[in-house]
């Protein structure tokens, strides 16, 4: 008779303890994105714990970075992704198909609102709604590595090797090479087999934001 009640008693725990490890917030995704090429893959993902993983590199090679921020971070990042109406946003806007065009898949998990998928690519216009939530999830990767966080150009700005520069298109590309002469700039796009070569004075009409300083 003992033995029957404990029985019972454990298949009435089971459901508890199952959802107990569901909600456990070291594995539980509250924003992710997954974009890839077949050039490139990266993807960013926060966990409610606070713990950021960044997986990018060539499919199958791909580098694994993480990082960690307090709860208090955590909140108003999640208040931010709440904000935006992404009620009238396309789930699959359409936009430019091909190999070498990054197609990003991203999922918002938010504590008391149901999972919402979205897909677009980098030369897709999302809605103004689903831009700030890209914008957040820039800023939640920054946060792995700070001396990556996007910015404008600065008034100031002098290119250098290893600098992750932003193309007006959206393409990033990164200064390899200076000429010979020192007046050119070598970049190389990560993303699609891209080199482009432009003069130093030309950087802002080309370039819109620095990504990632380099050496």
């Amino acid at each position: 008779m003992r033995l029957r009640r404990l029985c019972m008693a454990l298949a009435c725990l089971a459901p508890a303890l199952a959802s107990a490890t569901d909600e456990d917030p070291r594995s539980r995704v509250l924003v992710s994105e997954d974009c890839v090429s077949s050039v490139g893959h990266r993807e960013v993902t926060l966990f409610a714990n606070g713990t950021i993983r960044r997986r990018e590199g060539p499919p199958g090679g791909e580098e694994m970075s993480l990082g960690e921020v307090g709860s208090g971070e955590v909140e108003a990042w999640l208040n931010r992704l709440s904000e935006p109406d992404l009620g009238e946003t396309d789930t699959a806007p359409g936009g430019p198909e091909g190999a070498w065009i990054e197609a990003c898949t991203l999922e918002l998990r938010l504590p008391g609102a149901p999972a919402q998928t979205f897909r677009y690519d980098r030369y897709s216009s999302p809605s103004l709604a689903l831009g700030a939530i890209v914008r957040v999830v820039r800023d939640i990767e920054a946060a792995i590595d700070p001396t990556s966080r996007e910015i404008e150009l600065p008034g100031d700005y002098e290119p250098q090797i290893g600098d992750l520069l932003e193309r007006l298109d959206g393409v990033r590309f990164e200064i390899v090479a200076f000429t010979a002469d020192d007046r050119g700039i070598e970049l190389s796009s990560p993303e699609q087999p891209l080199t482009l070569y432009i003069p130093r004075e030309e950087v802002r009409l080309h370039f819109q934001r620095l990504l990632r300083r380099g050496w």
